[in-house]
């Protein structure tokens, strides 16, 4: 199978959820507490099962990696990365913003990348090496060279010293921007980095499936990652800055 098919499928299997998403979302469905602010819905399992299904049909010999529950380790270098509901919080309250992300990584690298965005109701989509797309119109990063211009989003962690320490980021940047804003949902942040709306983005303590669509939406619409420290970043860092290059070096400086 080429990679356009991979980014097919990919596509094809977020997009098969968006319905279910759409109809369920002020249902009163079941919630669970899995830590003081991570909760759980009914939706996330029905999503991530729904999901995990379509590729162990069509690719039995590939790794899934998953929010919830799933993990499958058979030391494949295809590793599938799953967020079934990124922005839970908001879904699970009646708030329309959230997404779906799902990316695969071949070896090293991600490869394939789709996010459904809520808001937009369209299903952003990335291929390495050839570019990052929604409805069938490239994206492209914002070119926006000031950073007191700027309009960043940020991720707060669930744990509370992760809480802790982004306060102190977000004190720092508040008065140098132009805006700050917080989603909920770090799939629609990545997406709307990609569309050119938000400018950067910065997290500490996301996790791998989180992040991995996101990061090929990224920087196949021309925009940069790093750790905030300024070091390539990998799935799972500590901490993660994406930006739109213009104001990154900007940023990484108002964060240290």
């Amino acid at each position: 199978m080429s990679e356009e098919d991979l980014l097919d499928f990919a596509r094809e299997t977020v997009e098969s959820t968006v319905e279910s998403l759409k109809d369920n979302i002020r249902t009163g469905l079941k919630i669970e507490y899995k830590s003081k602010f991570d909760l759980l819905t009914e939706m996330d399992m029905k999503v991530e099962d729904e999901i995990v299904t379509a590729i162990k049909e069509e690719f039995p010999k590939h790794d899934i990696v998953a929010e919830e529950s799933f993990a499958t380790m058979k030391r494949s270098d295809h590793v599938w990365y799953i967020d079934p509901i990124s922005g839970s919080t908001n879904y699970a309250h009646g708030l329309p913003i959230y997404g779906v992300s799902l990316a695969l990584k071949i070896g090293e690298n991600i490869e394939v990348a789709a996010i459904y965005n809520s808001i937009e109701d369209e299903v952003f989509y990335a291929e390495r090496g050839k570019g990052a797309y929604v409805g069938g119109k490239k994206l492209s990063v914002s070119d926006v060279e000031d950073v007191g211009k700027s309009i960043v989003s940020t991720s707060f962690p669930y744990e509370d010293r992760g809480r802790n320490k982004n306060l102190e980021y977000f004190k720092k940047v508040v008065p140098k921007v132009e805006g700050i804003r917080r989603t909920g949902s770090v799939a629609v942040d990545f997406s709307y980095l990609a569309l050119g709306v938000l400018d950067g983005f910065w997290a500490v303590g996301l996790k791998p499936w989180d992040t991995a669509a996101g990061l090929l939406l990224v920087e196949e619409s021309g925009g940069r990652v790093s750790s905030i420290d300024g070091e390539d970043h990998e799935l799972g860092a500590e901490s993660i800055l994406v930006s739109n290059g213009e104001i990154h070096e900007d940023m990484r400086r108002l964060l240290k």
